[in-house]
């Protein structure tokens, strides 16, 4: 199924002239702590200190139970086989999760392990923010698969580290929770300042494509900082205090907590976790499918009217020559809601009744594709 949606996504989004947040699950609240997506591209969200379990959401938005009976899972990560290694805040310990789901200990009395990945290389590196919210772990220790670790970072800048990713060369980004200071750690183990998003609270991080994305919980926005240069700016979010859909800083988020990267590197989820809701962007640059092709005169794919609409709208598009035409629409992760028209249309004007039924509010597309050219526009659904 996500390959279906992969696909559809790359018919949809890349004609787009705008990114958008969308809310694509509800979970319970206050409930959350860490994020990644999983190798069969399900979401996990795992509890927090406060919980024993990590929430699984797959493609289509069913959450269940990934794993449950750890104490305070926080950060999570996947080596190579497809174990889930798990720092556990409130056990000050890892777990490690096989594939079939059995739980054992793989590391223990650390001080308030919090975010934890694991490298290309099947090293495993977790932050220590301090036992009991002392905020003064100050350190970064590598562990190999065997259990064996030793210090990887410790103090020059780090004084209460939560957030850590690393980019495709391993070098690897460390954030502290408050001040929203950002570090690099090369493999030589050197700690340079790399950047800060100033003001911000920050929890987990996730790098993609030369971005190291940052939701900050107390601003309720979303950040990103160039791995280039390391400059910091502003993504997603107005600042709002509620749950909104739409455009990348037209949305707003309540508290968002975590995030991580689709398998594919094009989709960003959030933890919006004080009210419960995984959120998503997907970040595709807007190429056009059909960017090499001039649109043929008279070939007109119209606005909706009414636009926004609460149950029926019109679409109109006109057609230079005979031609054979589809019209779809998909919802806002790109799965497909309907076919309106597969068919042989002659030239000229046409107008189709679109009725929304069964289907809930907020943003969706629709596609006109012919043999010559393809139009995609958004609508939007009020109840």
């Amino acid at each position: 199924m996500k390959y279906i949606i992969t696909l559809l996504l790359c018919s949809i989004i890349l004609q787009l002239s705008a990114q958008y947040v969308s809310t694509i699950a509800t979970i319970p609240t206050n409930f959350g702590d860490g994020m990644i997506v999983s190798p069969d591209g399900d979401v996990l969200v795992s509890g927090g200190w406060n919980k024993d379990n990590i929430l699984k959401i797959t493609t289509e938005g069913v959450v269940s139970d990934y794993v449950t009976g750890l104490p305070g899972p926080v950060g999570m990560g996947f080596d190579s086989e497809g174990n889930l290694y798990v720092s556990n805040y409130s056990g000050n310990s890892i777990s490690k999760v096989t594939p079939e789901g059995v739980v054992s200990e793989f590391a223990s009395e650390l001080d308030g392990p919090a975010g934890l990945i694991v490298s290309d290389g099947d090293e495993i590196f977790v932050t220590l923010y301090g036992a009991n919210f002392s905020g003064n772990g100050k350190t970064v220790l590598k562990f190999d698969l065997d259990g064996n670790s030793e210090i990887y970072a410790f103090g020059s800048g780090i004084k209460d580290a939560i957030g850590i990713t690393m980019d495709e060369n391993q070098l690897m980004y460390v954030t502290n929770f408050a001040g929203g200071d950002v570090f690099t750690v090369d493999s030589n183990q050197i700690i340079s300042n790399f950047s800060m998003v100033a003001g911000a609270s920050i929890n987990q991080i996730v790098y993609a494509d030369n971005y190291v994305y940052i939701p900050s919980p107390n601003l309720r926005k979303i950040f990103r900082v160039n791995t280039t240069d390391g400059i910091a700016e502003h993504y997603a979010g107005t600042g709002g205090n509620q749950i909104v859909d739409g455009e990348l800083l037209e949305a707003q988020f309540n508290k968002p907590n975590s995030c991580a990267i689709s398998q594919t590197g094009d989709t960003l989820y959030i933890l919006d976790g004080a009210l419960g809701k995984i959120r998503m962007i997907h970040m595709s640059e807007i190429t056009g499918i059909n960017s090499n092709k001039e649109k043929p005169n008279n070939f007109n794919l119209e606005q909706n009217y009414p636009n926004p609409f609460s149950l029926a709208t019109s679409i109109n598009f006109t057609l230079n020559e005979e031609e054979f035409v589809t019209l779809t629409v998909y919802n806002i992760q790109g799965l497909l809601i309907e076919q309106l028209i597969s068919n042989t249309l002659s030239s000229g004007n046409h107008s189709v009744l679109y009725s929304a039924k069964n289907i809930p509010k907020g943003f969706y597309f629709y596609q006109l594709a012919t043999s010559s050219f393809v139009d995609t526009k958004k609508m939007l659904l009020k109840r």
